[in-house]
């Protein structure tokens, strides 16, 4: 692997010491790192960082392509043991703390991203304006300048994508959700959220901000 952030480090020592190790006891060392073994160590340094050179493409594949189907879908589960299962291939697997990160791996990897969140996750919610009459003695409220709103209704992470991303092994897999999930929010990487952030309260506040009703169905079409 080349140029392989500081911040996995560790898991990077753990699979380079491999062919020392078998340089060490007399083997040679392409012996060991081949195949699937060579894809299995590849793929914990790849999954553990936002920075996927080209290297990273065949172990990922290979990850990814590891699919369980039970008459004809996808048995999640399964998949997940199948790919913890090929990751500890990888000698270096049953070194200390690795086994809990193979299973955070296993399980978040590829559903923790912002993309696959935003996208899983996506909803419309409703912004609009009121306004309030009378007819025949009667008070109404009438809704105008509806307008719809992508939105993100998930907005806390799910136990194991804090296992997979948050981790001191890993590099840059951190995410953050920006806003209201009934105001537009979104997922975002944990680098561009202060940016982002500050744009979503800048569109909600101020005196243009002020007098929006906000509201999960089309005032207009709900019954």
């Amino acid at each position: 692997m080349k140029h392989l952030p500081a911040a996995v480090g560790v898991l990077a020592f753990a699979c380079a010491s491999i062919p020392a190790l078998a340089q060490s006891s007399g083997e040679p060392s392409n012996n060991l790192l081949s195949g699937k073994t060579r894809l299995a160590c590849e793929a914990i340094l790849c999954l553990s960082s936002s920075l996927q050179p080209g290297e990273c493409a065949p172990s990922l594949s290979h990850y990814f392509d590891i699919k369980i189907f039970h008459k004809g879908r996808l048995n999640w589960g399964a998949t997940v043991d199948a790919r913890r299962a090929f990751l500890g291939m990888c000698p270096a697997s049953s070194s200390a703390a690795m086994p809990a990160r193979l299973d955070a791996i296993s399980k978040g990897a590829g559903k923790c991203t912002a993309d696959y969140l935003n996208s899983v996750y996506a909803s419309t919610s409703y912004r609009y304006k009121q306004h309030k009459t009378s007819w025949n003695g009667e008070d109404y409220t009438q809704a105008f300048d509806v307008h719809p709103i992508k939105t993100v209704t998930l907005d806390t992470l799910p136990s194991y994508c804090v296992a997979y991303n948050d981790h001191e092994w890993t590099y840059e897999l951190g995410i953050k959700y920006v806003g209201e999930p009934l105001k537009g929010g979104y997922w975002v990487k944990a680098s561009n959220y202060d940016t982002a952030q500050a744009k979503w309260q800048a569109d909600h506040s101020g005196t243009w901000a002020k007098g929006w009703t906000f509201s999960w169905a089309n005032p207009n079409t709900a019954p």
